[in-house]
Protein backbone atom coordinates (compact mmCIF):
# COMPACT_ATOMS: atom_id res chain seq x y z
CA UNK A 1 0.00 0.00 0.00
CA UNK A 2 0.80 3.58 -0.33
CA UNK A 3 3.48 2.88 -3.61
CA UNK A 4 4.46 5.96 -5.32
CA UNK A 5 6.75 5.02 -7.39
CA UNK A 6 7.44 6.55 -10.57
CA UNK A 7 5.65 9.66 -8.94
CA UNK A 8 7.09 12.92 -8.82
CA UNK A 9 6.02 15.07 -6.06
CA UNK A 10 7.33 19.11 -5.78
CA UNK A 11 7.18 19.71 -1.91
CA UNK A 12 6.33 23.96 -1.46
CA UNK A 13 8.14 24.38 1.49
CA UNK A 14 10.00 21.58 1.41
CA UNK A 15 13.10 22.89 4.48
CA UNK A 16 9.96 23.51 6.94
CA UNK A 17 8.87 21.99 9.95
CA UNK A 18 6.22 19.98 8.62
CA UNK A 19 7.46 20.07 4.72
CA UNK A 20 11.46 17.80 5.42
CA UNK A 21 9.44 15.11 7.39
CA UNK A 22 7.27 15.15 4.28
CA UNK A 23 10.10 14.77 1.95
CA UNK A 24 11.37 12.32 3.47
CA UNK A 25 8.41 10.07 3.71
CA UNK A 26 7.31 10.68 0.34
CA UNK A 27 11.25 9.36 -0.81
CA UNK A 28 10.35 6.21 1.68
CA UNK A 29 7.41 5.38 -0.63
CA UNK A 30 9.68 5.88 -3.66
CA UNK A 31 8.36 9.45 -4.79
CA UNK A 32 11.07 11.59 -6.77
CA UNK A 33 11.27 15.02 -4.98
CA UNK A 34 11.55 18.39 -6.29
CA UNK A 35 12.25 20.28 -2.61
CA UNK A 36 11.41 24.20 -3.73
CA UNK A 37 11.63 26.59 -0.82
CA UNK A 38 12.75 30.22 -0.53
CA UNK A 39 15.63 28.95 2.21
CA UNK A 40 17.65 27.65 -0.53
CA UNK A 41 20.07 26.84 2.50
CA UNK A 42 17.52 24.34 4.27
CA UNK A 43 16.63 22.27 1.09
CA UNK A 44 20.36 21.69 0.12
CA UNK A 45 21.06 20.52 3.79
CA UNK A 46 17.89 18.15 3.50
CA UNK A 47 18.77 16.89 -0.06
CA UNK A 48 22.26 16.02 1.34
CA UNK A 49 21.12 14.45 4.08
CA UNK A 50 18.29 12.21 2.03
CA UNK A 51 21.18 11.81 -0.81
CA UNK A 52 23.58 10.40 0.86
CA UNK A 53 25.91 8.17 -1.07
CA UNK A 54 24.14 4.66 -1.18
CA UNK A 55 20.93 5.53 -0.42
CA UNK A 56 19.36 5.32 -4.04
CA UNK A 57 17.36 8.71 -2.99
CA UNK A 58 18.02 12.01 -5.22
CA UNK A 59 15.81 15.56 -4.02
CA UNK A 60 16.42 18.70 -6.38
CA UNK A 61 16.40 22.28 -4.76
CA UNK A 62 15.01 24.54 -5.78
CA UNK A 63 13.85 27.98 -5.02
CA UNK A 64 10.46 29.04 -4.58
CA UNK A 65 9.21 32.48 -3.68
CA UNK A 66 5.19 31.98 -3.17
CA UNK A 67 4.67 35.84 -3.24
CA UNK A 68 6.52 36.09 -6.82
CA UNK A 69 4.26 34.68 -9.95
CA UNK A 70 7.28 34.04 -11.62
CA UNK A 71 8.81 32.23 -9.13
CA UNK A 72 6.00 29.74 -9.12
CA UNK A 73 5.61 29.53 -12.82
CA UNK A 74 9.33 29.14 -12.80
CA UNK A 75 9.41 26.28 -10.04
CA UNK A 76 6.60 24.50 -11.71
CA UNK A 77 8.23 24.38 -15.22
CA UNK A 78 11.91 23.32 -13.88
CA UNK A 79 10.61 20.02 -11.82
CA UNK A 80 8.75 19.00 -14.98
CA UNK A 81 11.86 19.43 -17.04
CA UNK A 82 14.18 18.11 -14.37
CA UNK A 83 11.70 14.92 -13.69
CA UNK A 84 9.61 14.46 -16.83
CA UNK A 85 6.15 15.17 -15.16
CA UNK A 86 4.60 16.14 -12.24
CA UNK A 87 2.10 13.88 -10.02
CA UNK A 88 1.78 15.34 -6.46
CA UNK A 89 2.02 18.60 -5.08
CA UNK A 90 2.39 19.40 -1.33
CA UNK A 91 2.13 23.21 -0.52
CA UNK A 92 3.65 23.42 3.20
CA UNK A 93 4.37 27.39 2.88
CA UNK A 94 3.05 30.10 4.98
CA UNK A 95 4.22 33.21 6.63
CA UNK A 96 2.21 35.28 9.37
CA UNK A 97 2.81 38.59 10.91
CA UNK A 98 3.16 37.65 14.19
CA UNK A 99 1.14 40.81 15.39
CA UNK A 100 -2.00 41.64 17.16
CA UNK A 101 -4.64 42.65 14.99
CA UNK A 102 -5.02 46.16 16.10
CA UNK A 103 -1.15 46.22 14.92
CA UNK A 104 -1.42 44.61 11.28
CA UNK A 105 -2.09 47.65 8.50
CA UNK A 106 -3.66 46.70 5.52
CA UNK A 107 -0.96 46.60 3.35
CA UNK A 108 0.84 44.20 5.37
CA UNK A 109 -2.36 42.36 5.53
CA UNK A 110 -2.57 42.21 1.79
CA UNK A 111 0.79 41.22 1.07
CA UNK A 112 0.43 38.59 3.54
CA UNK A 113 -2.64 37.27 1.68
CA UNK A 114 -1.24 37.71 -1.24
CA UNK A 115 1.59 35.18 -0.51
CA UNK A 116 -0.37 32.66 1.30
CA UNK A 117 -3.52 32.31 -0.78
CA UNK A 118 -3.52 34.01 -4.09
CA UNK A 119 0.41 32.36 -4.13
CA UNK A 120 -1.42 29.03 -2.88
CA UNK A 121 -4.21 29.41 -5.74
CA UNK A 122 -0.98 30.13 -8.59
CA UNK A 123 0.98 27.30 -7.07
CA UNK A 124 -2.00 25.01 -7.64
CA UNK A 125 -2.81 26.62 -10.95
CA UNK A 126 0.24 26.03 -12.25
CA UNK A 127 0.97 22.72 -11.25
CA UNK A 128 -2.59 21.31 -12.20
CA UNK A 129 -1.47 22.41 -16.16
CA UNK A 130 1.33 20.07 -16.13
CA UNK A 131 -0.56 17.12 -14.43
CA UNK A 132 -1.59 15.51 -17.79
CA UNK A 133 -2.10 12.07 -16.40
CA UNK A 134 -4.20 12.71 -13.39
CA UNK A 135 -2.44 14.18 -9.79
CA UNK A 136 -2.93 14.63 -6.55
CA UNK A 137 -2.69 17.81 -4.33
CA UNK A 138 -2.73 18.65 -0.35
CA UNK A 139 -2.61 21.89 0.82
CA UNK A 140 -1.79 22.79 4.61
CA UNK A 141 -4.64 24.43 6.61
CA UNK A 142 -4.50 24.47 10.46
CA UNK A 143 -7.02 24.19 13.31
CA UNK A 144 -6.81 28.18 13.52
CA UNK A 145 -8.41 28.11 10.18
CA UNK A 146 -11.58 26.60 11.69
CA UNK A 147 -11.46 27.88 15.40
CA UNK A 148 -9.98 31.12 16.93
CA UNK A 149 -6.66 30.53 19.41
CA UNK A 150 -7.09 30.73 23.25
CA UNK A 151 -5.61 33.94 24.32
CA UNK A 152 -6.31 32.51 28.08
CA UNK A 153 -3.09 30.74 27.74
CA UNK A 154 -0.77 33.23 25.90
CA UNK A 155 0.83 35.05 28.25
CA UNK A 156 3.26 37.61 27.67
CA UNK A 157 5.60 37.62 25.95
CA UNK A 158 3.42 35.31 24.10
CA UNK A 159 0.63 36.71 21.70
CA UNK A 160 -2.09 34.65 20.15
CA UNK A 161 -1.95 33.03 17.05
CA UNK A 162 -2.17 36.17 14.60
CA UNK A 163 -5.77 36.76 12.69
CA UNK A 164 -4.12 36.97 9.41
CA UNK A 165 -3.24 33.29 9.42
CA UNK A 166 -6.27 31.80 10.48
CA UNK A 167 -7.93 33.95 7.49
CA UNK A 168 -5.62 33.04 5.28
CA UNK A 169 -5.94 29.20 6.82
CA UNK A 170 -9.63 29.30 5.94
CA UNK A 171 -9.15 30.33 2.69
CA UNK A 172 -7.46 27.54 1.84
CA UNK A 173 -9.53 25.30 3.13
CA UNK A 174 -12.46 26.83 0.82
CA UNK A 175 -10.31 26.89 -1.94
CA UNK A 176 -9.60 23.28 -1.64
CA UNK A 177 -13.26 22.27 -2.20
CA UNK A 178 -13.39 24.88 -5.20
CA UNK A 179 -10.84 23.44 -6.87
CA UNK A 180 -11.72 19.64 -6.03
CA UNK A 181 -15.05 20.26 -8.25
CA UNK A 182 -13.39 21.90 -10.68
CA UNK A 183 -10.80 19.44 -11.25
CA UNK A 184 -12.66 16.56 -10.75
CA UNK A 185 -13.01 15.35 -14.40
CA UNK A 186 -9.42 15.97 -15.05
CA UNK A 187 -8.70 13.41 -12.49
CA UNK A 188 -7.05 15.66 -10.15
CA UNK A 189 -8.02 15.40 -6.51
CA UNK A 190 -7.36 18.10 -4.07
CA UNK A 191 -7.25 17.34 -0.54
CA UNK A 192 -6.17 19.43 2.68
CA UNK A 193 -5.12 18.83 6.32
CA UNK A 194 -5.26 20.51 9.41
CA UNK A 195 -2.59 20.46 11.71
CA UNK A 196 -2.36 21.67 15.50
CA UNK A 197 -0.89 22.11 18.02
CA UNK A 198 2.50 21.52 16.84
CA UNK A 199 4.96 23.83 18.37
CA UNK A 200 8.75 23.46 16.95
CA UNK A 201 11.27 22.49 19.21
CA UNK A 202 12.60 25.73 20.03
CA UNK A 203 9.11 26.91 21.61
CA UNK A 204 8.99 23.68 23.33
CA UNK A 205 12.08 24.47 25.23
CA UNK A 206 11.33 28.00 25.98
CA UNK A 207 7.85 27.58 27.21
CA UNK A 208 7.64 24.69 29.17
CA UNK A 209 3.84 26.15 30.67
CA UNK A 210 2.79 26.75 27.40
CA UNK A 211 3.15 23.45 26.20
CA UNK A 212 1.35 22.02 29.38
CA UNK A 213 -1.25 24.34 28.37
CA UNK A 214 -1.63 23.21 25.12
CA UNK A 215 -1.57 19.79 26.19
CA UNK A 216 -4.33 20.06 28.14
CA UNK A 217 -6.64 21.67 25.90
CA UNK A 218 -6.66 18.44 23.65
CA UNK A 219 -8.57 15.53 24.43
CA UNK A 220 -5.23 13.17 23.85
CA UNK A 221 -3.61 15.03 26.47
CA UNK A 222 -0.34 16.44 24.47
CA UNK A 223 0.83 18.66 21.86
CA UNK A 224 1.61 16.97 18.13
CA UNK A 225 4.59 15.52 17.01
CA UNK A 226 6.90 16.37 14.36
CA UNK A 227 5.88 13.35 11.66
CA UNK A 228 2.55 12.75 13.32
CA UNK A 229 1.41 14.43 9.87
CA UNK A 230 3.47 12.52 7.15
CA UNK A 231 0.88 9.45 7.50
CA UNK A 232 -2.37 11.67 6.09
CA UNK A 233 0.04 13.29 3.34
CA UNK A 234 0.77 9.89 2.05
CA UNK A 235 -1.93 8.45 2.55
CA UNK A 236 -3.78 11.79 1.02
CA UNK A 237 -1.53 11.50 -2.55
CA UNK A 238 -1.47 7.82 -2.59
CA UNK A 239 -3.88 5.60 -4.69
CA UNK A 240 -5.70 4.48 -1.36
CA UNK A 241 -7.42 7.56 -1.53
CA UNK A 242 -8.33 7.47 -5.07
CA UNK A 243 -12.22 8.25 -3.96
CA UNK A 244 -11.25 10.90 -1.71
CA UNK A 245 -11.32 14.52 -3.17
CA UNK A 246 -12.03 18.23 -1.73
CA UNK A 247 -11.69 16.85 1.89
CA UNK A 248 -10.00 18.26 4.65
CA UNK A 249 -8.11 16.44 7.46
CA UNK A 250 -8.01 17.20 11.32
CA UNK A 251 -4.80 16.11 12.93
CA UNK A 252 -4.91 18.07 16.00
CA UNK A 253 -5.33 15.51 19.29
CA UNK A 254 -8.99 16.45 19.10
CA UNK A 255 -8.71 19.71 20.23
CA UNK A 256 -11.58 20.99 17.84
CA UNK A 257 -14.14 18.56 18.55
CA UNK A 258 -15.13 20.01 21.92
Amino acid sequence: MFNLRGKVALVAGGAGYFGSSICRALSAQGAEIAVADIDTDGAGRLAHEASAPGSGKEFRVLRLDVADEASIQGVVRETCDIFGRLDILINATYRHSGKPFEDLGGVELDALLHMNVTGAFLLAREAAARMIEGGAMVFFSSMYGRVAPDPRIHEPPLAPNPLDYGMAKAALEQMTRYLAVQWASRKIRVNAIAPGAFPHAQQRKTYPRWMEQLAAKAPLGRIGKQDEVTGAVIYLVSDEASFMTGQVLVIDGGWTIW
